[in-house]
């Protein structure tokens, strides 16, 4: 058989074919990292990966962005600094990946969040809701910030929490129990702020130490200043150790607290000492709205759970993992510098997400996506959230957009 020039050209042309479509459809990788193990924050970190889980299998049976199927590459910041940081570092060295969703707590990302900035790669925040987190690396100090956030800031939680029990409930004497992680000292800090902005000077401020079991001390001196209510800023685990301690020691005032007080463990290590705690939330998982319902059966069905340990960062993950492939198709490129800046200046409404319909979540000014009329009031009854006023339920069919 004679092999032409024509022959050679055409086996070379096939030879090349499957190498050039596989270089073309080769998975866009994004990283997903939160506190997987790590005492006291795995229900954050468990819900930030199963949230993604759920978007991955709605993205990739739309086909994907820009013709290519999404890989997400799950990493375990076990809750610890020193490995948030290192595991950023090997999302972005190793695995490659065009961009990072989650982050639980705010000690871990206060850290983390220098790898991302050095690397100019966008980070977008699902749990970790420290307000220092992105406010040190936004203008004029830092003219391009890649850190984003789509979870309810430490600035707005405290407004929200203080405008329920002193507008609504009308209780002004106020104690205020809270862990001495970063978390909980920087939203101690801010609800003193807002406290400070209403003349009110609360009656005792406490602290305790993350992993701590009796707080019986701290709840004691509470007790007798006359506090008409405990508020709490700290981890779900001690926020239970607390709702069990008012209950030994008969202190029957309510309960309030961030939005940690809304996860599972919360509810499991306190029993019915959780009944009627309160706190700020975006999403709850037996909200009537279509939306809403059809995330959460299929969070059950990914995941194979019958709940999801933490709603919220659930949702806000796949909020966030939605806009960010958003901003990828937007930028039509996987280089940090324009995804950053389509982040900043969206062109498309964000549609299919969960909390709520984002029309410009983010500008070069302001990294945080949710707005305080996202926040609304949850109530532990009868060991799940709900809306503590009815007035939010029957809104919760009405999308909240910033």
């Amino acid at each position: 058989m004679r092999i032409t020039s024509a022959l050679i050209a055409g086996l070379f042309l096939t030879l090349a074919l499957p190498a050039t479509s596989h270089a073309e459809e080769a998975p866009i990788r994004i990283g997903i990292i939160g506190p997987f193990t790590g005492k006291s924050s795995t229900d954050m970190g468990e819900s930030i990966r199963g949230g993604a889980r759920v978007f991955l299998q709605d993205i990739n049976q739309i086909g994907g962005v820009m013709g290519r199927r999404i890989e997400l590459v799950e990493r375990d910041d076990q809750a610890k600094p020193d490995i948030g940081a290192a595991m950023a570092k090997e999302l972005i060295d190793k695995e490659k990946v065009v961009a990072v969703v989650g982050y639980a707590n705010t000690g871990v990302v206060l850290q983390a969040a220098k790898v991302f900035q050095e690397s100019k790669k966008p980070l977008i925040i699902s749990a970790a809701t420290g307000a220092a987190v992105t406010k040190q690396f936004m203008p004029p100090a830092i003219p391009d910030s890649y850190v984003f956030r789509l979870a309810g800031s430490d600035n707005l939680q405290p407004s929200v929490i203080l405008a329920d029990v002193i507008d609504k409930r009308k209780l002004t004497q106020i104690a205020i129990l809270h862990d001495d992680s970063p978390y909980g000292s920087f939203g101690k800090e801010n609800l003193m702020a807002e406290l400070q902005n209403r003349k009110i000077t609360p009656v005792a401020v406490e602290s305790f130490k993350v992993g701590d079991q009796d707080m019986s001390a701290q709840l004691a001196k509470a007790k007798q200043a006359g506090a008409q209510v405990v508020m709490l800023y700290c981890l779900s685990s001690e926020a239970a150790m607390v709702a069990n301690g008012m209950s030994k020691i008969k202190f029957n005032v309510p309960l309030t607290g961030s939005w940690t007080l809304s996860q599972r463990s919360f509810v499991e290590l306190a029993g019915n000492n959780a009944e009627g705690a309160r706190m700020p939330v975006t999403f709850i998982e037996n909200d009537a709205s279509s939306r809403s319902n059809e995330f959460v059966l299929n969070y059950f069905r990914i995941n194979n759970v019958k709940s999801i340990p933490s709603a919220v960062s659930a949702a806000q993950t796949y909020d966030a993992l939605r806009m960010l492939t958003l901003a990828l198709m937007q930028a039509n490129s996987t280089d940090g510098d324009k995804i950053k800046m389509a982040l900043e200046d969206m062109k498309y409404d964000t549609t299919s997400t969960v909390i709520s319909r984002y029309k410009k979540p983010f500008s070069k000014n302001d990294h945080e996506a949710v707005a305080r009329n996202m926040l609304f009031i949850g109530e532990i009854r009868r060991g799940k959230v709900s809306y503590a006023y009815k007035e939010d339920a029957n809104n919760s069919l009405i999308l909240r957009t910033k």
